[in-house]
């Protein structure tokens, strides 16, 4: 069998982290041969990892939207791939006018509800290009792709009432994540990590991990910080937010200079320790204002860590509410404040609501049987 990806980067996004640990999945099995094209240099991501694991990596050379699918197509035809898989609409458009040169199987994700009306809200957004984006997304699926995963059924239903795709082409995959390897030694990094970061060992610490943009709503984390700051800081509680910088950079520099927060918070930017972080922390916060899955999650239920997030369809299909997490209205900073203050003054249900986390990953979100799930259809779409 042989596969060619191709995606716009090798950075920090979860699509970068799931298609690299399927990568790695892919080189163990027998007769399986992977070409991986991307678009463009990244410093700050998984690039090196993936060069340095020795992975067949083709960087496709700068050009306009026609000469690099000119390109791709080339590559293509050279390498003779089963099936070519695309992620992410930069490369999803040029492996989608590739099919236009060349014949080949074109299996294409679906990650986000990229047309959810609170989009439009966001400022950066221009209405008027993100809606003729979403009828070139419409037209050229139709013709240059046969078949889809999406990672939920929400985003299924998105995809199919937006692009106008046939539900029988879209089969859904969640992505999964790896069980945190150092769980086994959790008090020994949780202790390790507090220390490095200069954090009270009896602070009650919640993590926040997203690039800063609008999605992930970090400003309104900080506005629900503000209205109970007195209160929060009394119970000792401390905030890190775990992330690089985004279109939301401004606004939260902004936020922080005008409100004066009491208490404690780091800004740590792109961290490769993760997994280390969450075992150091006591729950996690994730506010999105619209997802595709929310991978962070996956990875703070794999830590054992009870979940504040907010009241998206999609989380329902992630996530259990009053089991392993407590969802707020969306974007409603004094019902978020309150979900702040729920687990804050309550060791007994942190303790309870992580237990249950660990248990609906490990029924759910186990990497291997992700894994396993799309390299069976791989098959079944080949055969």
């Amino acid at each position: 069998m042989k596969i060619l990806y191709v995606q716009d980067s090798l950075g920090t996004g979860g699509a970068e982290r799931s298609n690299a640990d399927l990568w790695y999945y892919l080189q163990s099995q027998p007769d399986v041969h992977l070409k991986i094209v991307v678009l463009e240099h990244r410093k700050v991501g998984i690039e090196q990892e993936i060069l340095e694991a020795g992975f067949d990596v083709t960087f496709l050379k700068n050009g306009n939207l026609i000469s690099q699918a000119r390109n791709l197509a080339g590559i293509i035809e050279e390498f003779e791939p089963d099936l070519v898989q695309s992620v992410l609409f930069r490369s999803a458009i040029r492996v989608r006018l590739a099919k236009q040169f060349i014949s080949f199987f074109h299996l294409e994700y679906i990650v986000n509800c990229s047309y959810s009306k609170i989009r439009y809200n966001d400022p950066k957004i221009n209405n008027l290009g993100l809606s003729a984006y979403k009828y070139l997304n419409r037209y050229t699926q139709s013709k240059g792709v046969d078949h889809f995963i999406a990672l939920t059924e929400e985003v299924k239903n998105h995809a199919s009432n937006h692009l106008k795709i046939k539900p029988s082409k879209i089969t859904v995959i969640p992505r999964g994540r790896s069980k945190n390897r150092f769980l086994a030694e959790k008090d020994l990094v949780h202790k390790e990590i507090r220390e490095e970061l200069n954090i009270d060992e009896d602070a009650i610490l919640f993590v926040h991990v997203g690039r800063q943009e609008y999605q992930k709503a970090q400003t309104d984390l900080l506005e629900a910080i503000y209205l109970i700051d007195d209160e929060l800081k009394k119970l000792k509680s401390h905030f890190i937010f775990c992330g690089r910088k985004g279109n939301l950079t401004s606004e939260i520099k902004e936020y922080l200079n005008n409100n004066d927060i009491q208490t404690p918070i780091d800004w740590l930017g792109h961290r490769n320790d993760i997994q280390e972080i969450l075992l150091a922390a006591d729950v996690f916060v994730f506010p999105s204002l619209y997802e595709g899955l929310g991978g962070s999650l996956i990875e703070a239920q794999a830590a054992g860590l009870p979940i504040i997030a907010s009241n998206i369809k999609v989380f329902e299909e992630v996530v259990r509410e009053d089991f392993n997490a407590t969802l707020f209205e969306t974007s409603n900073t004094k019902d978020l404040a309150a979900k702040l203050k729920f687990f804050a003054t309550s060791k007994e249900l942190r303790e309870k609501y992580g237990k249950n986390s660990l248990e609906n990953y490990n029924e759910k979100f186990q990497i291997d049987d992700i894994h396993n799930r799309i390299f069976n259809l791989y098959k079944d779409l080949i055969n």
